[in-house]
């Protein structure tokens, strides 16, 4: 029996907590234990962390070679002889952040430069174009949630802290209780009623909420950034901070963006194509050849089934992973690393604080490292403390802290006009979790509204259509006080986002096709 402490891989928060490995039976057997000294969630867990026995029960990875089981060292040599038969502007590098450590991101963009491939990406390149470079250290660095409890008034900005960052909402009620006031901005009153006031918005009249900013004066506005947040929308909060005497706090959904950002920001100011535009040159076969680090790129993305069929075009997919992902059958070559639990290495979470995962496995970095600089864990690892300027680590202490800093930030046009489904259409509102990113399914409904219940016609055990162009989507319902025309879901659908975690669609009976029915009183 053997006691881990360890990290959830979840969201960007970092909650620690304690992995107890045993053998039983056939093979072994992961329990999850609370941290109570956690400096981070002080012992508490999410839905999500208390289910990490499964998520690291899936099926492993084995290392192939043109789906063939090879050794390792057979299958590193054959991906680094096929890299080398690249050209540089055809190769791309992904690793969304949520499984990579400090230590994997530094050889992760070494090895890619080791090709001269300058097509690297962490997930969040593209909203470095539009924003002044001095407003970046907003995107690259959060806030300790010490500064959350201290805040007098804060607002949430289309975030529901129980559905996006569960942990976050003790630290907003702490603050409440000091007298803090709690608004929210969203297109639905949050049922769990965390908020002293609610501010509606229609979801073709986000622009409206310029005419409203005197509501961010003096406040902590909390809102979140994730590949498929709208630019518009980025801009907005960036121009309500920078025109209100207020802060901006930005939670992400992967564990270390803010070590992507520290490691691999050289690579944001060159790089030629980031997360999106990588799939769109797939698609175009102008790159040919992908190396995926941790990354279940069709389970962490909206259409996961077009992202598929876009990868298999490719001449060349390497797939580094501990688990077999869909992507799996169609890659190259695979190459197994070690569950996240078990790493040696480092990450920086959303606070600030670099957190050492506790494992004792180098094994996914040399993978990386025997085909690119050759260096040992321990070169690596002081690379990293170099960086970060510290000789020493401690989870107690707010290592990679932020300053303020002011900058001018031209008020946005803000497009109100919604791609949406011809005739009386609704708005699909996503509200991401950790399971929505790792591609899991943990709720098989919808939220909708008595409106639409009513106007569909619907009965117990009924299921709804979701329908946008082609796609189509049968879902279970669940009546909530929402806006009649609003359709809220948790879950990863087949529905992709026009800009942004809200678009437009149609919505039926899942029985009833083009009929007229009676309205259900």
């Amino acid at each position: 029996m053997k006691v881990i402490s360890s990290i959830c891989p979840g969201c960007s928060i970092g909650c620690g907590l304690y992995l107890l490995e045993s053998e039983e039976g056939e093979g072994k057997r992961i329990k999850i234990l609370h941290r109570k000294n956690s400096a981070v969630n002080e012992g508490k867990l999410c839905e999500f962390g208390t289910h990490l026995h499964v998520y690291y029960g899936r099926e492993a990875l084995n290392n192939t070679a043109d789906g063939r089981e090879v050794e390792q060292n057979d299958a590193i040599e054959e991906a680094k002889k096929r890299l080398y038969g690249m050209k540089p502007e055809e190769l791309a590098f992904i690793a969304l952040p949520g499984t990579v450590t400090n230590e994997e991101i530094l050889s992760f963009a070494s090895l890619a430069s080791e090709f001269r491939c300058e097509n690297i990406s962490f997930g969040f390149e593209r909203f470095f174009r539009e924003i002044p470079e001095e407003a970046s250290y907003i995107i690259e660095r959060g806030l300790p949630f010490s500064e959350v409890e201290k805040a007098s008034r804060i607002i949430l900005f289309f975030v529901d802290p129980f559905v996006h960052y569960p942990l976050l909402a003790r630290r907003i009620l702490k603050a409440k209780k000091k007298g803090a006031k709690v608004v929210e901005v969203a297109f639905a009153k949050n049922e769990r009623g965390i908020a002293d006031e609610t501010v509606l918005v229609e979801p073709t009249a986000v622009a409206g909420i310029k005419e409203k900013k005197e509501i961010f004066e003096n406040s902590l506005i909390i809102g979140e950034l994730t590949p498929y947040t709208n630019l518009q929308f980025l801009e907005l909060m960036m121009w309500l901070n920078a025109s209100t005497a207020s802060r901006l706090f930005l939670l992400k959904p992967f564990l270390n963006v803010t070590g992507a950002f520290l490691f691999g920001c050289g690579y944001f100011s060159k790089r030629k194509k980031d997360l999106f535009e990588i799939i769109d040159g797939i698609e175009r076969e102008e790159i040919r050849a992908l190396y995926l680090l941790e990354t279940d790129l069709a389970g962490a993305m909206l259409g996961g089934e077009e992202v598929t069929k876009t990868i298999s075009k490719l001449d060349l997919l390497i797939e580094q992973n501990a688990y077999r992902t869909v992507l799996s059958d169609t890659a190259t070559i695979t190459l197994r690393s070690e569950p996240f639990f078990m790493k040696k290495g480092t990450i920086v979470n959303i606070e600030g604080r670099v957190l050492e995962l506790g494992g004792e496995s180098e094994k996914g970095l040399q993978v990386m490292e025997n085909m690119g600089k050759g260096r040992s864990y321990e070169e690596v690892h002081e690379e990293v403390k170099k960086r970060l300027g510290l000789p020493t680590l401690n989870e107690f202490v707010i290592a990679i802290k932020r300053e303020e800093r002011s900058f001018d930030m031209a008020e946005p046009k803000i497009e109100s006009e919604i791609e949406g489904a011809e005739g009386e259409g609704y708005f699909l509102w996503y509200k991401t979790n950790p399971f929505f990113w790792c591609g899991v399914r943990n709720k098989n409904f919808v939220e909708i509204s008595p409106a639409a219940l009513r106007k569909l016609g619907l009965f117990r055990g009924d299921e709804v259509e979701i329908v946008q162009g082609e796609r189509r989507e049968k879902m279970g319902f669940k009546i909530s006080e929402l806006p009649p025309n609003l359709i809220l879901a948790e879950s990863k659908l087949s529905i992709k986002p026009f800009k942004g975690l809200l678009t437009g669609v149609e919505m039926r009976r899942a029985d009833i096709k083009n009929k007229k029915i009676e309205k259900f009183l």
